[in-house]
């Protein structure tokens, strides 16, 4: 069996290691032969990545340019396309109808999506968001009406495909637990309180500039430790700033003793099943997480993990965990426990590898 991986990015883009890459070791071992081809290049993958860093004009730009790569990468793809049995689009859209052409080429498509991609990833009424709107929605219904199955990460995404697509699997993360795993703290005379993200998430960490103000004062043996920044601007305390390295990953997560992940409860971030939320629960760090219907899909507030609704909850929840060694291990251990059961890579590859054989030419 031949299966041609079309992620939307290089495997610098975190969906692309997460839903692509991360699979393909365990593929090849069951026999699965792949290619992997990405819808942009190197550099626009590298470009995506810094974008929210980018002014207005400069993200226009690269708008601009990626959606004509876009055609000219398309047209290799279709070159290639009749000599799989499967294409596995992750992520993948096509301008101007082009999935068409695709589908004439070899119907047997698996389209992957782990956000709500069919939504501007900002807010705003300007010309060019709404334009990007109309054309991102168009671009994921078009792809899901020719999908002979679509995998998806959380419910609300599911919802919104099943009114194109009937055939639907949910795979959450995955996370490789073996990878991700506990290690013990070796400095006890601190708290780190981590985060890790990129770019796009960086300018969450905003919505606790008070709350880092006030857990510092009231507990000066507590640090702060950010992976993967963009531009954080007037950080309210001092903090160590990492840049992410796949070498580096895990350790740099071992070294959190908690792990937050805030964001606004909307359109978008309901379809964002928040990857570092599970990397913490991987490591058996507990996680406080700003609460979206999606997030409570994993997480059961006070014993796996913890939901925040109001500020005020985070500088309670916080401290309670600085204050309290054993309630940490605790919930992390839980938190592990529901990775290992949920979205876990080799219960994962095992969905997977049964879908290529339904669809198997």
């Amino acid at each position: 069996m031949k299966v041609l991986f079309i992620p939307y990015g290089t495997v610098k883009a975190p969906a692309t290691r997460y839903r692509v890459t991360q699979y393909l070791p365990h593929l090849e071992r069951g026999g699965i032969d792949y290619f992997v081809f990405s819808a942009i290049s190197k550099l626009s993958t590298s470009f995506m990545i810094k974008s929210p860093d980018f002014a207005p004009p400069l993200r226009f730009l690269y708008y601009v340019y990626v959606s004509m790569e876009r055609v000219f990468r398309f047209l290799a793809i279709l070159f290639i396309s009749r000599g799989f049995d499967i294409i596995f689009l992750q992520r993948t859209t096509f301008p101007l109808r082009l999935e068409m052409l695709l589908s004439m080429a070899n119907n047997n498509i698996i389209f992957d999506i782990d956000d709500a991609i069919y939504l501007p990833d900002r807010e705003g009424d300007d010309f060019l968001t709404r334009i990007k709107k109309y054309i991102k929605k168009s671009e994921v219904i078009n792809i899901l009406r020719i999908s002979r199955i679509v995998i998806v990460e959380n419910e609300y995404i599911k919802k919104f495909v099943s009114q194109y697509c009937k055939e639907i699997l949910k795979l959450p993360g995955p996370i490789d637990t073996e990878r991700f795993f506990i290690r013990n703290k070796e400095n006890l005379d601190e708290v780190v309180i981590g985060w890790i993200g990129s770019p796009a998430t960086t300018f969450y960490l905003h919505m606790l500039d008070n709350i880092f103000g006030d857990i510092k004062q009231k507990y000066d043996f507590v640090k702060f430790r950010f992976i993967g920044l963009g531009k954080y601007k007037n950080p309210p305390v001092e903090f160590e700033r990492i840049d992410w390295s796949s070498e580096t990953e895990v350790t740099n997560l071992q070294s959190f003793d908690i792990g937050i992940m805030p964001m606004p409860d909307n359109e978008w971030t309901r379809g964002k099943l928040g990857c570092k939320m599970l990397q913490y629960m991987a490591v058996g760090i507990p996680a406080v997480v700003s609460f979206t219907p999606t997030n409570a899909e994993i997480i059961n507030d006070g014993e796996n993990g913890f939901f925040v609704t109001k500020e005020d909850e985070w500088m309670r929840i916080l401290s309670m965990l600085i204050e309290d060694a054993s309630l940490r291990s605790r919930i992390g251990k839980k938190g592990r426990g529901t990775i290992q059961e949920l979205c876990s890579l080799r219960k994962s590859v095992t969905h997977l590898v049964k879908i290529f054989e339904s669809l198997k030419r």
